[in-house]
């Protein structure tokens, strides 16, 4: 069975898939989509202090808590 967690609940180096963005508010649904933030869309944490950092693609992006508590990830075994 896979788990789907919270960025924000992860460790780092955990990977896995967008599983789901839980957000009503339609600044953060943007901001997610515009980093590539898609369900289905491979992710990897790379870090949780001071920011959350993590890898889609080729690419690392930066975000806080509140806008990390809004991905959710199915990991990858």
């Amino acid at each position: 069975m896979k788990s789907v967690v919270a960025l924000s609940n992860l460790q780092p180096n955990a990977r896995g898939n967008i599983a789901y963005l839980q957000t009503k508010n339609k600044e953060q649904m943007q901001k997610l989509l515009s980093i590539g933030a898609i369900p289905g869309v491979h992710i990897t944490l790379i870090q949780k202090f001071p920011s959350y950092v993590f890898k889609i693609g080729h690419s690392q992006f930066a975000v806080d808590k509140e806008l990390a508590q809004k991905i959710y990830v199915m990991l990858s075994k």
